[in-house]
C-alpha cells in the first residue's frame, strides 16, 4: 500500500470484502460477441471472493481485441460532426439536437458545461458526446418484457454495461424476486411496486436506509427525493458528487466559504491566463474548447497540466467555423507541462513559493480579504526545491515559465476536473490552488477565479436543493417548518459510507434516483456483493445497467421518462430545472412525445406516488400535478431561489448568489483562507507504477457509447493500459505485450486481468487505463482525506507479464471455439 514521504504514520486500514475473480470471464455469444464479460464497460469482477489470483484464464477478455493505431492531435472538426451524426441520426434524427441547450428546449443530459449568454448562442449548442448522450435516450430499441423474460440475473452479470445499453428503453416496471427461484425481473403494475417499497420502508429503520442520486436528476427530482429520505427520518443521501467534485467542495467551502466555483463564462473568453489542470475537455466537456478558442482569439493564454498530451488540450477544429471545420487548427494550450500524477500540489506549492521570492503577490488583496498568509509563507519558502520538482516531475524551468505567465497576467482563472479530485491528498491540492489565486488576488473580478467543472448536468444543482448528508441546520429547519415533520438532523452517510455499510450488512433497503452506482464505484465485488445483501433495492432507469445485475432480496426497476420526453401532468407539460458548473439555472423542456408501447413516469411522479403510499401526507399529490409548486417549495427553503417560476422564464435563466465572486467570504470568520498544505510525495516501490484511471472517448461516466477511444487510437475494446515507452523498456516490457495490472493492499493482492500495452506519450512512472474495468483494483476504503472521495487517480500497482501477444489472442478465441 502507497504511503508519502511525510505522512507515513498516518495510512487508513485499508481491508475490503472481496476480490474480483479473472476465471470468471462470462460466456461466449456468438450472436453478439460484444456482450460478453471481457469487452465494453463492465468490469471483469467475480462473484467468488479470493484473495489473490494466480492462474489466469488465457482467454478472460476473447472479445476484447483493442486495435491500436494513430492517435489524434486535434479536437473535433469533420470527425466530431460525422461521429456524432452516427449515433444521432438513427436514433432520432437532427430535430431534438436543434433545441439543446437553447431557451425552450432541453438541457443536455451530459456534461455541466456553463450556457453562453443568449447573445452568443452558436447555432448548434451540442458537443459530439452530447448526441451521443440524446441518441442512448431516444434510442428506438426496446428493453421490453422478452428481453427480460430471456435473461437470468446470473446471465445479465456476464453482459457488459455497453451491451446493455444497447438494449434500448426499459418499457414498463420490472419485479425480481429472489425467492421465486427462477432468477428472472418480470413485470409489474406500478400500484403493487408503489406498495412493495412503501411495505419496506415502513418496516426499515432510518439508519438502515439509503437514497442514492445521480447527477443527471432535475432540481424538481432531487428535491422531492431529499424530502422522502428526511421525511423516512434519513439523512443517508450520497450522489455522484461524492465520488467526483467533493474534494472540491471541501477544499472551497474551507478556503472561500462557497464549495462551487466562482466564474461565469465571460470570464473564461477575457481571461489573460487560464491554467488547465487534470482536464480532458476534447472528451469530458468538448464545449469548452469553443469558449478557449475565444479566450485565446482575445489575447488569453492557456497552460496545460496534464499526464497524458490530449488532443482537446492540444489542438482544435471548430464545427461550426469554416475556416477550421476541415483545414485549419485552433492551438490550445501555449505551455504543455507534463506532470506526474498527484504531481500538482508540488507543483503549485513550486509556483507559489516562487511567487513569495518574487514579491509578486497582491498585498493590498492578502491584507484585506484574507488570512493564514504569513505562516503558509512561512511553510511554503521552508520547502525544499528539489523535493518540489520530484513530487511534480517538471522542470525548474516549467515552474519559472509559470509564474512568469501568472506575473504578467491581470486575471487568472485555474480550472480543474477529476485529475485533481481523486488522489488521496486532493484537498490539499485544490487549496493549494486556490492559493495561488489568493496569493495573487485573482479572485472576485473579472477574468479571474476558481472553475472547478462538474460532470454530469446536474450534479452541482442536486447539492443545491437538498442531496447531501450534511446539509446546514438553517436549511434542515425550514424544511421542517415548511412540511411539518420532524426532520431527522444527524449527519447521514456518504456514497463509501453507504456502501461500506451494505458491505457489512448493516443495511436493508436502497433506492437510485438514476445511475449505475455498482459500475462507478471503487472495489466492484465488494459493492456487487453488499448491494445483493439488501432486502429492496430499488432503480429508477431508463435503460439496463450493470446494477440491475445485483439485485436485492427483491429488486424493482422503474422505468423514467428521460430529459428528452414530454413529461405531461395534470396542470399540463412541465418543466425542469437543473444548475451548471457557474452556478446559472436554466430551465428543461422535453418535447418529444414517448411512444405508447412505453409505461413510463416521471421521476417526480414516482418519488412523490412512494411518499404518498408510504405517509399519507398530502404535499405529496400537488407536486405532482405542478411541478411548479416543487420550485416554490424551494424558493421557501433555499437562499437564492427568489422568484423561482418567473426567472426560469427569462432565457438563460439566472444565476444564484455567489460570495468569492463579489470578494464575499463566508467562512466563519469572513476572510478568505490562505492556507499551510503538506507536500506528501508518494513513494513508488522499485518495479511499480502510479496508475490513473479514465474515460475512453466514447464514454461518459459509467455509459458505455461505443468500443473506440478515436483521439488516442484504440478501436474495438477497452481493456488497454497506456505505459510511456521508457518504463515499458525499464518493465522488460513490449508494446502489444498481455499483462494483468495488480494492486497490493493489506488484505492481498486485486487483479485486473489481461490488458494489451499500449506505449504512449504518457508521464514517466506513470500509466492510464480505463474505468470500470480497473475499479476492481481499488478497495472501498482507500479515500481522499477529508472528502472521502475513493482514490481512482493513483494507485501503485505492478503489470504482470502474461508471456503472450495481443496478436496472438485471436488465434486462441478461434482455436477455443
Amino acid at each position: 500500500m502507497p504511503m508519502t514521504s511525510h505522512d507515513r504514520d498516518h495510512h487508513t486500514d485499508d481491508r475490503t470484502a472481496g476480490h474480483p475473480d479473472p476465471h470468471r470471464a462470462g460466456t461466449a455469444d456468438t450472436a453478439d460477441p460484444a456482450g460478453t464479460a471481457g469487452s465494453g464497460g463492465g468490469a471483469t469482477t467475480g462473484r467468488t471472493p479470493t484473495a489473490t489470483h494466480r492462474g489466469v484464464n488465457p482467454l478472460a477478455n476473447r472479445f476484447d481485441h483493442p486495435k491500436v493505431g494513430k492517435r489524434k492531435t486535434v479536437a473535433a472538426g469533420i470527425g466530431g460532426v460525422y461521429h456524432a451524426m452516427q449515433h444521432a441520426i438513427p436514433a432520432h434524427g437532427l430535430l431534438p439536437l436543434v433545441t439543446i441547450n437553447k431557451h425552450k428546449g432541453i438541457d443536455c443530459p451530459g456534461c455541466a458545461w456553463p450556457e453562453p449568454d443568449q447573445a452568443d448562442l452558436n447555432i448548434a449548442e451540442f458537443c459530439e458526446n452530447g448526441a451521443k448522450t440524446v441518441a442512448e435516450e431516444t434510442t428506438p430499441d426496446r428493453a421490453d418484457r422478452d428481453f427480460w423474460a430471456s435473461y437470468t440475473v446470473e446471465e445479465l452479470r456476464d453482459k457488459t454495461d455497453h451491451w446493455l445499453g444497447k438494449r434500448g428503453r426499459i418499457t414498463e416496471p420490472l419485479l425480481y424476486d429472489r425467492s421465486s427461484g427462477d432468477g428472472h425481473y418480470r413485470p409489474v403494475s406500478w400500484s403493487t411496486a408503489f406498495e412493495i417499497i412503501a411495505d419496506q420502508l415502513r418496516r426499515t429503520a432510518p439508519e438502515e436506509a439509503v437514497f442514492y442520486t445521480s447527477g443527471r436528476a432535475s432540481n424538481e427530482a432531487a428535491y422531492v427525493f431529499q424530502l422522502l429520505a428526511r421525511r423516512m427520518g434519513s439523512n443517508n443521501l450520497p450522489d455522484c458528487g461524492n465520488m467526483c467534485h467533493e474534494s472540491t467542495s471541501s477544499a472551497l467551502s474551507e478556503a472561500v466559504g462557497l464549495g462551487k466555483g466562482s466564474v461565469v463564462m465571460d470570464d473564461i473568453h477575457t481571461t489573460d491566463l487560464l491554467i488547465s489542470v487534470g482536464q480532458n475537455p476534447g472528451t469530458n466537456h468538448p464545449r469548452a474548447l469553443t469558449a478557449y478558442t475565444r479566450c485565446k482569439e482575445n489575447g488569453g493564454r492557456i497552460i496545460a497540466v496534464n499526464p497524458m498530451p490530449e488532443a482537446g488540450l492540444m489542438n482544435f477544429r471548430e464545427p461550426q467555423d469554416p475556416r477550421t471545420l476541415v483545414g485549419g487548427k485552433h492551438r490550445i494550450c501555449d505551455d504543455y507541462l507534463q506532470v506526474r500524477l498527484d504531481g500538482d500540489r508540488a507543483f503549485f506549492q513550486a509556483v507559489n513559493k516562487e511567487l513569495i521570492r518574487r514579491d509578486a503577490l497582491d498585498h493590498d488583496f492578502i491584507d484585506r480579504f484574507t488570512t493564514g498568509f504569513e505562516e503558509t509563507r512561512d511553510h511554503l519558502l521552508g520547502l525544499d526545491d528539489d523535493e518540489l520538482l520530484r513530487g511534480c516531475g517538471l522542470t525548474r524551468d516549467d515552474v519559472l515559465r509559470t509564474v512568469d505567465a501568472i506575473e504578467k497576467a491581470q486575471s487568472v482563472i485555474i480550472t480543474w476536473t477529476l485529475g485533481v479530485t481523486q488522489h488521496r491528498d486532493a484537498v490539499y491540492t485544490i487549496r493549494e490552488m486556490v492559493n495561488t489565486l489568493l496569493l495573487t488576488g485573482n479572485i472576485g473580478k473579472p477574468g479571474a477565479g476558481t472553475a472547478p467543472l462538474r460532470g454530469h448536468s446536474n450534479v452541482q444543482g442536486n447539492r443545491t436543493v437538498g442531496i447531501w448528508e450534511k446539509m446546514p441546520a438553517h436549511f434542515l429547519e425550514a424544511l421542517q417548518d415548511r412540511f411539518g415533520f420532524d426532520v431527522p438532523r444527524e449527519n447521514g452517510m456518504d456514497t463509501v459510507a453507504a456502501l461500506q455499510a451494505m458491505r457489512d450488512g448493516r443495511t436493508r433497503f436502497f433506492m437510485s434516483l438514476g445511475g449505475n452506482l455498482v459500475r462507478v464505484a471503487s472495489d466492484t465485488s465488494a459493492v456487487e456483493q453488499g448491494m445483493s445483501s439488501n432486502e429492496l433495492t430499488v432503480h429508477l432507469s431508463t435503460k439496463p445497467n450493470g446494477s440491475h445485475a445485483w439485485p436485492g432480496e427483491k429488486s424493482l426497476i422503474l422505468p423514467v421518462r428521460a430529459r428528452t420526453d414530454r413529461d405531461l401532468q395534470r396542470s399540463g407539460p412541465q418543466q425542469v430545472t437543473v444548475e451548471d458548473s457557474a452556478g446559472k439555472v436554466h430551465a428543461s423542456i422535453g418535447h418529444r412525445r414517448a411512444n405508447e408501447d412505453l409505461d413510463l413516469r416521471s421521476e417526480v411522479d414516482i418519488i412523490c406516488s412512494v411518499g404518498r403510499e408510504t405517509f399519507g401526507d398530502a404535499f405529496w399529490q400537488p407536486m405532482i400535478d405542478d411541478y411548479g409548486v416543487i420550485r416554490d417549495h424551494i424558493e421557501a427553503t433555499i437562499d437564492g431561489f427568489e422568484g423561482y417560476n418567473e426567472r426560469i422564464e427569462r432565457p438563460g435563466g439566472f444565476y444564484l448568489p455567489n460570495g468569492p465572486r463579489e470578494r464575499r467570504f463566508t467562512t466563519p470568520d469572513g476572510k478568505a483562507h490562505i492556507t499551510l498544505n503538506p507536500t506528501n510525495v508518494l513513494e513508488v516501490p522499485d518495479g511499480h507504477l502510479l496508475l490513473s484511471t479514465v474515460r475512453s472517448h466514447d464514454q461518459y461516466n459509467s455509459t458505455i457509447y461505443g468500443l473506440n477511444d478515436r483521439y488516442r487510437g484504440i478501436a474495438n475494446g477497452r481493456r488497454v493500459i497506456f505505459v510511456n515507452p521508457d518504463d515499458l523498456r525499464a518493465q522488460g516490457l513490449r508494446d502489444g505485450d498481455m499483462v494483468d495490472i495488480v494492486s497490493v493492499w493489506d488484505d492481498g493482492e486485486r487483479r485486473a486481468p489481461n490488458f494489451r500495452v499500449v506505449a504512449y506519450d504518457h508521464a514517466k512512472g506513470c500509466v492510464s487505463t480505463y474505468f470500470p474495468e480497473a475499479n476492481v483494483l481499488i478497495p472501498l476504503d482507500h479515500v481522499a482525506r477529508d472528502s472521502n472521495t475513493p482514490v481512482s487517480k493513483s494507485m501503485v500497482v505492478r503489470l504482470e507479464p502474461l508471456g503472450r501477444r495481443a496478436k496472438d489472442m485471436p488465434a486462441l478465441a478461434a482455436a477455443e471455439k
